[in-house]
């Protein structure tokens, strides 16, 4: 325990000089180096600067303990996804700054409140904490640095630079020293999270399977069903739709029941998109209507549910009036949160549906090249059998046997893994 910077805060607090305390016990300038910290001092001048204070060192160390327990409780809530507990525990340290700032446990308490910044996705508070970090990260003993490395980690997969997340998340794992299993749990959780979000699905898959099963050993059960979101997506976009749905069908369950204001919608979007992908046209049906029901309209998810909805329709030659103004709606959302995804692919199926010439010409020059400069590979692989459906049925082999070559190179990249 460092007690000189405490002895520090509390003469602070107290609105006492160096020259009061040290006053009959040691001179002004041992006081000053025995307060930074530069020099320990022995028991019996503690004790007596504490006896000025009012203080005993039992009451000191017990302050101490409970601050750590509390940045504990604060981390675990963070890590266990308790957004009530967390904002409470929150409060509770913000109501300890001055002590935290003071003492040994000031690093710490820096990179906690980054990492709360982070979670609620308030970047400009995190940038603040940031800076103050870069500042101090000298200071920083091993264990501190390696958690420095991990939430740099998770904010460059906020801000997705998922590539730089990925090294760092590597790095951390290589030693994570012992920060206990809700640390490792959550290393493997948000690397999966950043292989998928730029395809890389097998590597993702591997490391949300790692995530679970500590979640699991930690009756972690939120990060449960956030990794086995992850495991389905993919298994779906490997192509292993069964393996996809024998996880979305128990997840629509548990989330119906005790997440349906957060994560049962997520599920249905998925679990539809799944059924899509294994040509359950009339079974998908029945979830995206339920979905395009309950989602926040305009938005990403309102979105994603359009395009899995007239992708369905159009396949089920049913479209009409209603799937024409749809159409329209998802421009108008693509238009909204600047989405050159959606945008394309209402043009894309809006031309499809009136000519497929004119949607693969469409797709050939804009949707396609667009998929695959934003690594979205699972979608360009969908888009390039239909191209190669096109030109099978005009008799243009040489274009069908290019773009096939492309297909198993898209096949080859969604495997690849990340060195």
């Amino acid at each position: 325990m460092n007690v000189g910077s405490i002895i520090k805060y509390y003469r602070t607090k107290r609105g006492m000089t160096q020259t009061e305390l040290s006053e009959g016990i040691c001179s002004t300038s041992h006081l000053s180096k025995i307060e930074t910290n530069m020099y320990a001092a022995n028991e019996e001048t503690v004790g007596m600067l504490l006896d000025k204070l009012g203080l005993k060192l039992e009451e000191v160390s017990e302050r101490l303990n409970e601050m750590k327990e509390l940045l504990q409780e604060f981390i675990e809530a963070i890590f266990t996804q308790d957004r009530e507990l967390s904002k409470s525990l929150y409060e509770k340290v913000l109501e300890n700054k001055d002590y935290m700032e003071a003492s040994e446990l000031v690093n710490l308490y820096h990179l906690y409140m980054y990492r709360y910044r982070i979670w609620n996705q308030d970047l400009e508070g995190a940038r603040e904490y940031s800076k103050i970090l870069h500042k101090i990260k000298n200071t920083f003993n091993t264990i501190e640095s390696n958690v420095y490395t991990f939430f740099q980690a998770i904010y460059f997969t906020v801000t997705e630079k998922h590539e730089d997340a990925i090294k760092l998340i590597k790095s951390f794992l290589e030693n994570p020293l012992p920060l206990g299993n809700y640390w490792i749990a959550e290393a493997y959780y948000q690397l999966s999270y950043a292989h998928i979000s730029i395809n890389q699905n097998e590597a993702g898959l591997i490391a949300s399977k790692k995530a679970y099963d500590i979640y699991v050993s930690e009756c972690n059960f939120t990060r449960q069903i956030h990794s086995q979101m992850i495991i389905g997506i993919c298994y779906m976009r490997l192509g292993l739709y069964n393996e996809a749905l024998g996880i979305y069908k128990p997840l629509l369950r548990n989330t119906r029941m005790h997440y349906r204001d957060s994560l049962y919608f997520s599920i249905l979007i998925n679990y539809s998109r799944c059924l899509y992908l294994s040509k359950e046209y009339v079974k998908v049906q029945r979830y995206i209507d339920e979905v395009l029901e309950i989602v926040e309209q305009y938005s990403p998810a309102h979105a994603t549910s359009l395009l899995i909805w007239l992708e369905n329709t159009l396949k089920r030659n049913r479209v009409n009036d209603q799937w024409h103004s749809r159409i329209h709606v998802l421009r108008k959302i693509s238009e909204m949160i600047d989405s050159k995804y959606y945008y394309h692919y209402s043009v894309y199926l809006e031309k499809f549906e009136f000519s497929q010439v004119d949607g693969v010409k469409y797709a050939v020059k804009w949707l396609y090249p667009y998929l695959i400069k934003s690594k979205n590979y699972s979608d360009a692989r969908e888009v390039i059998e239909a191209i190669i459906d096109y030109y099978n049925q005009v008799g243009d082999p040489v274009q069908a046997k290019e773009y096939y070559d492309q297909w198993r190179s898209l096949i080859e990249k969604e495997r690849t893994l990340y060195d």
